[in-house]
């Protein structure tokens, strides 16, 4: 075998004795590692309270073999690294490096062939089991102590603290699911519910993305807190369909139509807050009568004027309360120039979709005096049309009161809309009320520690016992006394006489006796509730106090003021 064949052969075995003593190192010093992070991570749970989860042993032992093979490769002993390792060792005073220079250079020759000769019969005889593979007793000493605390620390169970927490947050997250499923079932109960008005009131889009938001959560306070917000919103949007001006208005009307008796119907609707029915009621009163006869239309429009008249009332005092006198003035000074237009032009149907544009941006006190104006000018015509004689001035004067008649039909139909419309929205108000009043009580189940269920906190499936059983206030032990309250009622006549709405009968044969046997029995718990009642907390220390408190007030009031007298 050539020589430069033997020295590669010795420096291939030093090299894997190299490697192999870094392998022992890197497994060592890989295992001190991990060790040292596995008992910080515990630590850290037991300093919570926490039990330490078996995931980090297990991630332990899989990190252990990789991070050591990692750092064997990276760390392996190189040839040049190899051969000035065992020329050290050895004391081949550079015989090995030497070579591996020649040999990268090229260099040839009787003096490089000696030198190769010689250096491969001295590592001939040597072995390269005789460099040492040292373990690192300190470093294998700490990684055990280590991993001993680490399973010693494996044994310990969650503290109570932790378990009563863990207990909570599993609660939580049950009830939180709970909640968003019933708050979803409200709401999906509540759009199927509503009505095509009560819709347009609302988003629907808007309503199921506020309850998609909702999450369920371990924290209570989260859980709380977004329960919260809901509820912030459905009173938000319930404020906003609030109508306690066009409620009090209405209810000012009813007050004023309570005045006529065939208006009283309608005055006992809106009393009830029956806006849907008295607007119904309200489209009764239609002009229908033909104009051109003006004694028939003159007594269809006097009921409407009865009601327009007492209406126009409450909504002028509404007005005067409320500091809005100033755009009902704008509204009837709008109306006459808009009746003139429609007595000139005589386009009927035109008119009437222009001035449908204009009342629905009225309010309601301005539709109701805005009615009051068009009933009046109706009338006004209605008595022009009778006056006249001639048939061309009477055409065109029917024509204007056909306009004025199509005016006070469109004043009406928009008052009764507005009223529907506050009807919407007072049912939708309530409904959103008890929706935020459902989230109140999600809020509560929430907190509720006495094992409630959510039906239960909700109302829908009450618990409790059974009824019990009262007793008979006829029948007490107990008496009041009769009090005189001077009332004297004296009888006359002759005893037997005089009409009666009972008879008495005798029988024929037959003797008998009649008896009610009486018992005495124990009455348990017959005043438990008067005890309640009557019941007094205060110790007598306390009255005894309050008592000569007020006797020493009464001395030195009756000692000041008989100085004053003298």
């Amino acid at each position: 075998m050539p020589a430069h064949d033997r020295i590669l052969a010795f420096l291939s075995a030093v090299k894997a004795r190299l490697d192999l003593a870094w392998l022992v190192r890197a497994f060592c010093g890989s295992l001190l590692l991990v060790g040292s992070v596995l008992c910080i991570w515990c630590l850290v749970w037991v300093w919570r309270g926490y039990a330490v989860p078996a995931s980090g042993y297990i991630a332990a032992a899989v990190a252990l073999p990789f991070m050591a093979l990692a750092a064997w490769m990276l760390g392996r002993a190189s040839q040049r690294k190899a051969a000035r390792i065992a020329d050290e060792h050895f004391g081949l005073k550079d015989a090995i490096s030497s070579h591996l220079g020649f040999t990268d250079e090229h260099r040839e020759g009787a003096f490089i062939a000696l030198q190769a000769e010689a250096t491969a019969v001295r590592v001939q005889a040597l072995s390269p089991r005789s460099i040492p593979v040292q373990w690192p007793r300190r470093m294998l000493t700490i990684a055990s102590v280590l991993l001993m605390a680490c399973f010693v620390m494996g044994f310990k169970k969650d503290s109570p603290l932790v378990l009563e927490r863990i207990a909570l947050e599993t609660e939580t997250l049950r009830k939180s699911d709970e909640v968003n499923k019933e708050l979803e079932k409200q709401v999906e109960e509540l759009l199927k519910t509503a009505t095509d008005e009560e819709k347009e009131l609302l988003h629907p889009d808007e309503w199921r993305q506020w309850v998609k938001d909702l999450r369920e959560t371990k924290d209570r306070k989260e859980a709380m807190r977004q329960y919260a917000e809901l509820e912030r919103k459905i009173s938000e949007a319930a404020q906003k369909l609030s109508q306690r001006d066009a409620e009090q208005l209405l209810a000012k009307a009813a007050q004023e139509m309570k005045q006529t008796a065939e208006l009283k119907p309608i005055s006992k609707s809106l009393e009830e807050q029956n806006y849907r029915q008295a607007a119904s009621q309200l489209r009764q009163m239609k002009l229908q009568a033909d104009v051109r006869k003006p004694d028939e239309a003159q007594k269809e429009l006097a009921r409407l004027k009865s009601a327009s008249q007492r209406m126009a009332a409450a909504a002028r005092n509404f007005q005067q309360r409320t500091g809005q006198q100033g755009n009902q003035g704008k509204g009837n000074q709008s109306q006459p120039s808009q009746n003139q237009n429609a007595q000139q032009s005589g386009q009927n149907q035109q008119q009437s979709q222009g001035q449908q544009g204009s009342q629905g941006q009225q309010s309601m006190d301005q539709q109701m005096t805005s009615l009051e104006q068009a009933v009046q000018n109706l009338e006004q015509q209605l008595q022009q049309q009778q006056q006249q004689n001639q048939s061309q001035s009477q055409s065109q004067s029917q024509s204007q009161c056909q306009a004025c008649q199509n005016q006070a039909n469109q004043a009406l139909q928009n008052l009764t809309q507005s009223m529907c419309q506050s009807s919407a929205k007072r049912d939708m108000m309530k409904k959103l009320q008890s929706l935020g009043q459902c989230a109140g009580k999600c809020q509560g189940f929430m907190c509720n520690k006495e094992g409630q269920s959510l039906s239960q906190c909700m109302g829908t499936q009450p618990g409790g016992k059974k009824a019990g059983s009262g007793s008979v206030e006829s029948r007490r032990a107990e008496s009041d006394a009769t009090q005189d309250n001077g009332n004297r009622d004296q009888l006359t006549g002759q005893k037997g006489s005089g009409p009666s709405n009972t008879s008495i009968e005798s029988a024929d044969s037959g003797t008998g006796r009649a008896t009610r046997a009486a018992t005495l029995q124990e009455k348990a718990f017959q005043r438990q509730v008067e005890s309640f009642i009557q019941r007094e907390d205060v110790p007598a220390e306390v009255k005894e106090g309050v008592k000569e408190y007020f006797k020493g007030i009464q001395q030195v009031g009756n000692e000041s003021a008989a100085p004053a007298a003298k």
